[in-house]
């Protein structure tokens, strides 16, 4: 399955990671904005809130995905933090799996690419799933391959899931919200993540 690289990607892309064995990450992209690259949906106090990494694109639009360097001239990374525990902190599993995302956070990655692939394989190994991950050796063309989920996944084309809930901090006030980001599945679903996973059958 082909993807691209995401910021604490949507429960989509884990879902269909859940049913692959390998992952292939498109490295010879141009950036894309407003795109899971380098944002995320929580679901917060106030109803669904993005959280976005600044970046530095040094050839404008035709930044290639792995020269994208981020920005740390605003201090995002404790806005995001504390955006992520107001939303959390009471779900039953954020103490457990809060500390792991947040160290990888506070590494200060110097390139986009670098945090979100950390943040993959950190993600994957709170989840339980062990996916080969490698990233592409050349620009993979569109249509060419039978799994690509590099511009299905959208932010702008929001994935319907099947409507297999899980309880949430606040759905209460505003129901399930299902394609947020697997944080919050996490937080909320803990051992039982990969479980569920399994049963969003996507492809």
């Amino acid at each position: 399955m082909l993807f691209s690289t995401a910021y604490f990607p949507p429960l989509a892309y884990f879902a269909h990671i859940a049913h692959t064995k390998t992952v292939c990450l498109e490295a010879h992209e141009h950036y894309i904005k407003q795109s899971y690259r380098n944002r995320c949906t929580i679901y917060s106090a106030n109803g669904l809130l993005d959280l976005i990494v600044p970046v530095e694109k040094p050839q404008g639009s035709k930044t290639p995905i792995r020269d994208v360097r981020i920005s740390y001239a605003e201090t995002w990374v404790k806005q995001h933090k504390h955006a992520l525990v107001s939303a959390y902190q009471s779900s039953p599993f954020f103490e457990y799996y809060a500390d792991a995302c947040f160290a990888v956070l506070d590494a200060r990655k110097p390139f986009l690419w670098d945090l979100n692939e950390s943040l993959l394989h950190t993600l994957c190994k709170l989840i339980g799933l062990s996916p080969t991950i490698t990233a592409s050796e050349t620009f993979t063309p569109l249509n060419s391959v039978a799994h690509d989920w590099r511009y299905a996944l959208s932010p702008k084309q929001p994935v319907k899931l099947p409507q297999i809930g899980y309880s949430q901090v606040f759905d209460e006030k505003f129901g399930f919200q299902s394609n947020v980001s697997i944080f919050d599945t996490i937080c909320n679903l803990g051992p039982e993540t990969k479980g569920y996973l399994s049963e969003l059958n996507c492809l």
